[in-house]
């Protein structure tokens, strides 16, 4: 930057390239891009809410009602199974819970289902069904269903449900149907098929149950003949007369031989361990399993005088007499020492073999004895095992003697486990559909399918939705981001769309003193004399970056001079309120003689403004002229900076040569409108003519759309 002039300078095109690798890219999407895509998709939003919601509405309007009819009953576990025997035949184990599973699966079979159906009077099942009562087949053991018949019983599965009320023993039974009157009774004949069916099967099951015991207790009461019989006869057989084996003799006998043996054992096995010890020659071990008073005195001696030994011998030579005199003490107790445990291991040796002898004695008459008991218990096993046998037998028929007798009664008492809690009655309201709950799914649907799909559409735009997106697709550096900016369009007032002078303390002001500080520092030892504002396409807002941009610098004490270069469709002598009958082009292509470049803004002499002037017939050949070179460097001469405000790249030519003289061009870009392709090639053809692209403005964020300078659309352009 120059000191003294405080002129902005061009940005090399490579370095511009380098600091755009260094772009943060951790922006995101700010809430103001969502807003703006959903500002922008309002109508799509709309459009999907009221389609989905007038669809519901006519779902609503023409869908039947379906009515629910609930009745309710209760399941006693403890009754469901017995069939009369639960004591002797365990056929009522389970957990309860189970049984109440099992009993609502029942309801829902096809079993109670045909049976409810059979029930129905033939005008209730036609205006079920839809076909006469004589065209189903309602016993079909040995037959098959028809593809009707099967889809009316999947149709009836599927309306009727059963839940257990939970800590209880009661059952919810419902079922849909479009007509009250007929789900009540369907309901209430389901119940009453269940009910009879279960009754019956279960009075059944104790018939059966009976019947068979009643052939099997003859065969019982043979078999416990048979075994008293046999009993009688081993008794008389062994000459038997009480078996009792508290009072017999024999085993009496084992026990207190098995009880020697052990101690005999235990002595022997004691006896082997001090033999072993005495067997090692350590008088510590020796000590531990057998006490002796002389050899611990010999220990302690031996340990008293090593100690002395050891104390003499770390102060004094060997030659010292007392320490000769503890040595020949030391010597003389490990003699004793090694005779004392030889003596008490020949010792131990003999107790040992004695030990020896006398638990194999008792081991021989242990064996004996256990000879004579096997062959008693032999005989003892055969008559427990008669005796149990004719008990069993005879205990077993008195039982089921009893049972029978009681199975009768049993059977019709412990068959009717149901009790009917609430018969079902016809419902007011119907449960279907949930107009409610429909239209308000409905509801959020559409505005969710709505906002995704604008969101979607969006994200998949090619234009410039938000500045990092646009930094990573270009490459390019964003020098400032200018909000979107409401003209009051008074037409008293000349500079009534320069929010630089008109609200100077905005945000939108804001954005262009930050394009100045974006300018001014981009390079520090090239000071840029003439900077060149363009645009990929029409309506991005050039030419009032161009006029804010001029003003800031200006109020910074700077001497600018603004050049309206767009000779094609001039406009920045409409933000000044200026006269563009004689402007640049009279300075191409005449001698410039009556040129005269304006101070439009009284409180602003540093800013000079030189109008576009009158229409030349061939604009590029004149800005790409020499003329038009010379005169630049002639004003740049004369002025601290010149801005010069050129149009669209991707339209006409006429930016290029004069974007290739600029020390720094500004591209400016409108977010939501501009394609990033279209800012891509705009950059690729300033590179190709060697511009020094400074970076991008990006116009417009808070507005994602909404009509330019240019107007909506630039098919227009030269009409």
């Amino acid at each position: 930057m120059n000191q003294l002039t405080g002129v902005p300078e061009a940005a090399d095109p490579q370095t511009s390239l380098d600091r755009s690798v260094e772009i943060e890219q951790s922006e995101g999407i700010a809430l103001a891009d969502i807003f703006r895509a959903l500002a922008k998709g309002k109508w799509l939003i709309l459009v999907c809410t009221l389609t989905c919601v007038i669809a519901a509405a006519i779902y609503v309007k023409l869908a039947k009602p379906v009515y629910e009819a609930t009745a309710s009953i209760r399941i006693d576990p403890s009754r469901a199974g017995s069939l009369g025997l639960s004591d002797l035949l365990s056929m009522a184990g389970g957990d309860s819970g189970d049984k109440v599973a099992t009993e609502m699966a029942i309801i829902t079979s096809d079993q109670v289902a045909l049976a409810t159906l059979d029930s129905l009077s033939p005008d209730q099942f036609r205006a079920y069904a839809g076909f006469d009562k004589g065209a189903m087949n309602f016993t079909p053991a040995n037959q098959q269903l028809s593809r009707t018949q099967e889809n009316l019983l999947a149709s009836f599965r599927g309306s009727l449900s059963t839940k257990q009320v939970e800590g209880t023993q009661l059952i919810s039974i419902r079922f849909k149907n479009g007509n009250p009157q007929l789900a009540a009774t369907i309901i209430n004949d389901v119940i009453a098929a269940y009910t009879r069916g279960n009754f019956d099967s279960r009075y059944d099951s104790v018939t059966q149950v009976k019947s068979w015991l009643e052939a099997q207790m003859q065969d019982l009461k043979g078999r416990a003949s048979t075994a008293q019989k046999n009993l009688a006869g081993f008794q008389e057989e062994h000459n038997l007369l009480g078996t009792d084996p508290s009072n017999n003799t024999t085993v009496d006998r084992l026990k207190l031989l098995n009880t020697r043996l052990t101690e005999a054992q235990g002595d022997r096995i004691v006896k082997e361990a001090q033999m072993r010890a005495a067997d090692s020659g350590d008088p510590a071990v020796l000590a531990s399993l057998l006490p002796d008073p002389k050899l611990q005195s010999l220990q302690e001696q031996e340990g008293t005088l090593y100690a002395q030994y050891i104390q003499l011998s770390s102060k004094f030579g060997s030659a010292y007499p007392p320490l000769v005199e503890v040595t020949r003490q030391l010597t003389n107790v490990k003699v004793q020492l090694a005779q004392d445990v030889k003596v008490i291991s020949s010792r131990l040796h003999e107790d040992y073999d004695a030990a020896n002898r006398a638990e194999a004695m008792l081991r021989a008459q242990y064996e004996d004895e256990t000879a004579k008991a096997f062959a008693l218990n032999r005989t003892q096993a055969d008559y427990g095992v008669l005796a149990a046998e004719a008990t069993s037998s005879r205990d077993l028929y008195d039982t089921l003697q009893y049972k029978l007798q009681q199975a009768a009664v049993d059977a019709g008492l412990n068959s009717v486990n149901t009790m009917i809690v609430d018969r079902a009655r016809a419902p007011i309201d119907p449960i279907e559909p949930k107009k409610t709950l429909i239209l308000a799914f409905a509801l959020i649907l559409g505005m969710a399918a709505g906002v995704g799909s604008s969101l979607l559409r969006e994200s998949l735009s090619d234009q410039i939705q938000h500045l990092a997106g646009m930094e990573s697709a270009t490459g390019l550096m964003s020098l400032a981001v200018v909000p979107h900016i409401a003209w009051p369009n008074e037409p008293g007032s000349k500079l009534h769309n320069l929010i630089a002078v008109s609200e100077p303390r905005s945000r939108g002001a804001e954005a262009y003193r930050s394009l100045r500080n974006s300018l001014l520092l981009s390079s520090l030892d090239r000071p840029a004399r003439t900077v060149v504002v363009t645009s990929s396409l029409p309506g991005e807002g050039k030419s009032s970056t161009t006029a804010n941009y001029s003003v800031v610098m200006a109020q910074k004490g700077v001497r600018v001079l603004i050049i309206d270069a767009d000779l094609r469709r001039p406009t920045m002598h409409t933000f000044f309120g200026t006269s563009n009958k004689v402007g640049l082009s009279e300075a191409i292509m005449g001698d410039g003689s009556n040129v005269q470049i304006v101070v439009p803004i009284p409180e602003l002499p540093n800013l000079n403004f030189l109008p576009a002037g009158k229409k030349v017939s061939l604009p590029s050949e004149a800005l790409g002229s020499g003329k038009f070179h010379s005169l630049l460097e002639e004003w740049e001469r004369q002025y601290d900076l010149v801005i010069i405000d050129t149009a669209p790249i991707l339209n006409v030519s006429d930016s290029v040569p004069v974007a290739s003289w600029a020390d720094a061009v500004v591209i400016v870009a409108r977010a939501g409108i501009t394609p990033l392709k279209a800012l891509q090639r705009t950059k690729s053809i300033l590179r190709r003519a060697n511009a020094r692209i400074a970076g991008v403005v990006l116009n417009d964020t808070s507005k994602g759309g909404g009509d330019g300078y240019y107007g909506k659309g630039y098919d227009g352009y030269y009409n």
